[in-house]
C-alpha cells in the first residue's frame, strides 16, 4: 500500500512539472496568468492529495496494530486449546485404565460370589417357593371368600327378581282380564255411539260441537271473531249456518257443519265388498248433496263482505277419505260446481288459525299506529317544552344581567354617599354596609339539534330592566 502511495505522489509531481514547464513557454501575460492560476490549482489539490494520503497512512497503521491484536489473541486461545486437548487425552486414558482394573476386580468377585453362594441359594429359593405356595394358598382362600360375599347379594337379588317376576306374572294375567273386560266394554260404548250417530239429532250436535271445539283451539274468540247460530235472511228463507268467522278487511266466512253417516256406517258393517262399494257411493253422493244444498243458499250474495265460496266442515278425516276413495273427484266438484270449500278438522284449523295471526297483525299494526301517533304528539310536546326552557334561561339571564346593573348602580353611586355618613360620625358605632357581591354565572343554552331548529311557542315575559340611581 505504502508503494502505491509513493507512486500517486510522484505522478503528481510530475504533472505538476509538466504543467509548470508547458506554461513558460507559452510566454505572454496571459498565458502566464492562467499558469499561475492552474499551478494554485494543482497546489491544493497535491495539498488535498498529501491529506488524503496521511489519512491513508494513519488507518493502515491503525489496521496493522489491530491485525497483531488479533493474531496474539488467536495464539493465544490455540494455546489454550492445545492445553485443554491434552488434559482431556491424559483424562481418558485413566478413565480407560479405571474401567479394566473395575471389570477385572467384577470377574474376580462374581466368580467367588457363585462359588461360594450356590447352595444358599437354591435353599433360599425352595423356602422362598414354600412360602410362596403358602401365601398362595392363603391368598386364594381369601379371594374365595371375597367371590362369595360379592356373588351371595347377587344371588339374593335373583331371588327376590324370580319372586318379582312370578308376582308380575300373576299381576299381568289379572290386569289381561281387565283389559280384556274394558275392551269389551269399549266396544259396546262404540256399538252405542254408532247407534247414537244414526240420529240426524245427535250428529248434527256431533258435528256442531267438534266445530266449536275447532274454533276455540285456533284462538279465536267468541262473538269477537266469530259467531253462531247466527240467522241469516235469504229473502225467501232464512238459514243459520253454524258459525260465521270474521276475518279483517271486513270479510265474512260462512261455515256450516255436515255429519253424513249413516251410509259410512252401514259400510263398515257390510260383510259383501259390493254391498259395501254400493254404500260407500250413497256416502259420497250424500257428502256432494250436502254441498249443493248449501252452495244453494248462496250465503255469499246474503252475507256482507262474504267472499264467493262457503266452508262445509265435515267432523273427521275418514268420512272424507272414504268418500274421496270412491270417488276421488268429489272434493273438486264440491268447489267448482258449488263452490263450497269441504273442510276436515286438520285443513279448517290451519284456516282458522290463519285467521288468527291476521288478526294479532292487525292489532299490532293498530298498536303501532297509535305508538306512532303518541310518540309524534310527545315529541311535538318536547318542542313546546324546550321552547319554554329556552325563554326561562333568557329570562334568568336578563333577570342576571339587571342584577349585576343594579350591584353596579349600588357600588358605583349609592355607597360611596352612604359611606361618608360614617366620616362625619352620623353613624358611629353601626356596622358597616357591605358590598352586595355580583353574579358571573349565566343560564346554560339548550344544545341539542332538534330543540335548537324547534319553533319555541310563547315564552316567560321579559323582566323590566331599572335605571341607574
Amino acid at each position: 500500500m505504502e508503494i502505491v502511495l509513493v507512486i500517486v505522489v510522484a505522478i503528481l509531481v510530475v504533472a505538476l512539472a509538466v504543467v509548470v514547464l508547458r506554461g513558460r513557454q507559452s510566454g505572454g501575460t496571459a498565458g502566464a496568468d492562467d499558469q499561475r492560476t492552474r499551478a494554485a490549482q494543482l497546489e491544493v489539490q497535491l495539498a488535498e492529495r498529501d491529506q488524503q494520503l496521511s489519512e491513508a497512512l494513519s488507518e493502515r497503521d491503525t489496521a496493522r496494530a489491530e491485525r497483531d491484536e488479533l493474531r496474539d489473541e488467536r495464539e493465544a486461545a490455540l494455546r489454550k486449546l492445545a492445553a485443554v486437548e491434552a488434559e482431556h487425552e491424559a483424562r481418558t486414558e485413566e478413565l480407560a485404565k479405571a474401567r479394566e482394573e473395575l471389570e477385572t476386580q467384577f470377574k474376580g468377585i462374581a466368580a467367588d460370589v457363585s462359588k461360594a453362594n450356590s447352595e444358599a441359594f437354591l435353599k433360599q429359593a425352595k423356602e422362598q417357593f414354600e412360602n410362596q405356595k403358602k401365601l398362595s394358598e392363603a391368598d386364594l382362600k381369601q379371594r374365595q371368600q371375597a367371590i362369595d360375599e360379592l356373588v351371595k347379594p347377587v344371588k339374593e337379588n335373583l331371588a327376590k327378581f324370580e319372586k318379582q317376576v312370578t308376582e308380575m306374572e300373576k299381576d299381568r294375567k289379572g290386569a289381561y282380564d281387565v283389559l280384556r273386560t274394558q275392551v269389551g266394554q269399549l266396544r259396546d260404548t262404540a256399538q252405542g255411539l254408532s247407534e247414537a250417530l244414526r240420529s240426524p239429532q245427535m250428529r248434527g250436535q256431533w258435528g256442531e260441537q267438534q266445530l266449536r271445539n275447532i274454533l276455540e283451539l285456533s284462538g279465536l274468540s267468541e262473538r269477537i271473531d266469530f259467531v253462531e247460530q247466527d240467522t241469516i235472511d235469504l229473502g225467501e228463507s232464512r238459514g243459520r249456518p253454524d258459525a260465521v268467522v270474521h276475518i279483517p278487511g271486513g270479510l265474512e266466512v260462512v261455515i256450516d257443519a255436515k255429519t253424513p253417516l249413516s251410509s259410512y256406517l252401514d259400510a263398515h258393517h257390510a260383510d259383501d265388498e259390493q254391498r259395501q262399494g254400493e254404500l260407500l257411493n250413497s256416502h259420497a253422493n250424500s257428502l256432494l248433496g250436502h254441498a249443493k244444498t248449501l252452495g244453494d243458499r248462496d250465503y255469499a250474495s246474503a252475507v256482507d263482505g262474504s267472499p264467493d265460496f262457503v266452508v262445509m266442515f265435515v267432523p273427521a278425516e275418514p268420512i272424507l277419505d272414504a268418500a274421496m276413495d270412491v270417488k276421488p273427484t268429489l272434493w273438486e266438484d264440491a268447489w267448482q260446481k258449488h263452490r263450497v270449500l269441504i273442510a276436515t278438522p286438520g285443513l279448517l284449523l290451519a284456516f282458522l288459525r290463519t285467521v288468527a295471526v291476521a288478526w294479532q297483525q292487525q292489532d299490532l299494526q293498530e298498536n303501532a299506529q297509535k305508538i306512532a301517533n303518541g310518540a309524534a304528539d310527545l315529541y311535538d310536546s318536547l318542542r313546546i317544552y324546550a321552547g319554554h326552557v329556552d325563554g326561562v334561561g333568557k329570562g334568568l339571564n336578563r333577570a342576571v344581567d339587571a342584577y349585576n346593573r343594579s350591584i353596579g348602580s349600588l357600588e358605583g353611586r349609592v355607597l360611596p354617599r352612604a359611606r361618608k355618613f360614617e366620616d362625619w360620625g352620623v353613624v358611629a358605632g353601626s356596622k358597616q354596609i357591605e358590598s352586595a357581591a355580583s353574579v358571573e354565572a349565566i343560564a346554560r343554552p339548550v344544545a341539542a339539534p332538534e330543540l335548537v331548529e324547534a319553533e319555541a311557542e310563547p315564552t316567560m315575559p321579559e323582566l323590566s330592566e331599572g335605571e341607574d340611581d
